[in-house]
């Protein structure tokens, strides 16, 4: 009897250290980061992709997908210093609501409008620029 609750309790330790390796502060950060900003970095590495030869770019995106990874774990610490744990757990939530993952799911098409409206917005403050370039 003694080992069988000894192997059960020895079994309930594993698996619970085992769900905090896979679930750590740092972990849900970088969930976070690829639910919000993985997708406009995307967007915004769609240009460097197409200005690689087709015949590479399988390639090139597999060896950009691992650099994210690095990215994305330095980008957790500013996350985990700027956020605590209880509050990105909160946001999380907020995302695997309906509403979040609409915003989720929209945010490329949104980021890509509002690029070109930055665009044009910076187009027009050319002539102003200009202005005072004297």
């Amino acid at each position: 009897m003694k080992k069988i609750i000894f192997t059960l309790a020895f079994c309930a330790i594993g698996l619970s250290s085992f769900a905090q390796k896979a679930d750590t502060f740092e972990d849900k950060a970088v969930t976070l980061i690829k639910l919000t900003a993985g997708q406009q970095f995307d967007i915004m590495t769609e240009p460097i992709v197409e200005m690689i030869p087709e015949k590479n770019r399988a390639a090139f995106k597999k060896e950009l997908a691992a650099s994210t990874t690095e990215l994305y774990n330095k980008m957790a610490d500013i996350y985990t210093e700027s956020f605590t744990e209880a509050e990105i757990d909160k946001i999380l939530a907020f995302y695997a609501t309906p509403v979040g993952k609409k915003m989720v799911a929209i945010t490329p098409e949104l980021t890509k409008k509002g690029m070109e409206i930055g665009q044009a917005w910076g187009m027009e403050l050319q002539p102003l620029m200009a202005k005072y370039m004297n």
